[in-house]
């Protein structure tokens, strides 16, 4: 668009700007997401692991 007349220099300047500001907040956005999923994953493995070890140790205590 610059090519035809249509912005000004100092308006593309600054749409690439926001452009660049716009496409680093949503990676930002994406990038917290993903560790969010990332930590209540591990969080869901976490509380599996100790209630498979909770009833594996009441098992042992029946047994007994």
């Amino acid at each position: 668009m610059a090519e035809d007349g249509w912005y000004e220099d100092g308006d593309v300047a600054r749409e690439a700007a926001r452009g660049r500001r716009v496409a680093r907040l949503g990676l930002s956005v994406v990038t917290g997401l993903f560790g969010t999923v990332v930590i209540a994953g591990a969080v869901l493995v976490l509380v599996l692991a100790s209630a498979a070890a909770l009833a594996l140790a009441c098992a042992m205590a029946v047994m007994d």
